[in-house]
């Protein structure tokens, strides 16, 4: 078994992980409320021929996660 836990940042803070349990699928989490992202298989988000997962599209889901929140928290006030 093997595990992968790499925190996503975004405007200098921690917003959300990239988290694997092998042999499941990876899984994007936001920090703020542990909800799931969006999750991704091996061949989705893998960088060819290798074993590191490309964060492209992971923190792309944090950073409008984040942005929801921010436009939900200014709409509030």
């Amino acid at each position: 078994m093997g595990y992968y836990l790499k925190p996503l940042t975004y405007n200098s803070q921690v917003a959300g992980y990239l988290i694997r349990y092998y042999p499941d699928d990876w899984t994007v989490l936001d920090a703020a409320s542990s909800e799931v992202l969006g999750s991704f298989s091996d061949d989705k988000i893998r960088v060819k021929n290798t074993n590191t997962p490309d964060l492209r599209a992971p923190v792309k889901l944090v950073q409008a996660a984040f942005d929801r929140r921010a436009i939900l928290a200014r709409q509030q006030l």
